[in-house]
């Protein structure tokens, strides 16, 4: 079992390389890794390189934790974020 999600992961991560497969990736099986965050302590790390979120700057597309991170100006020292089923009610 191990090597199995071993190996899915390092597959996600191949395919998180291409924007465009990843988008796919991501509409389809998000839910699953969100879930994978949650129960599995031991790949939670890699699983949640692959989360992605809205940002007021990226607009219908999301982003990245290590995205946005890269462009938070150097005063900016905290994160503010708010969460709803989807992204209209909280607009």
């Amino acid at each position: 079992k191990k090597n199995i999600v071993k190996k899915c992961i390092e597959l996600f991560g191949e395919i998180q390389e291409n924007a465009d497969d990843f988008k796919k990736f991501y509409e389809q099986f998000s839910k699953n890794v969100k879930l994978g965050v949650h129960e599995d302590s031991g790949n939670r790390a890699k699983l949640s390189e692959l989360l992605m979120y809205h940002s007021t700057k990226s607009g219908d597309e999301m982003t990245s934790l290590k995205d946005y991170i890269s462009r938070m100006p150097e005063s900016q020292k905290d994160i503010y974020y708010i969460t709803g089923e989807t992204k209209k009610p909280v607009e």
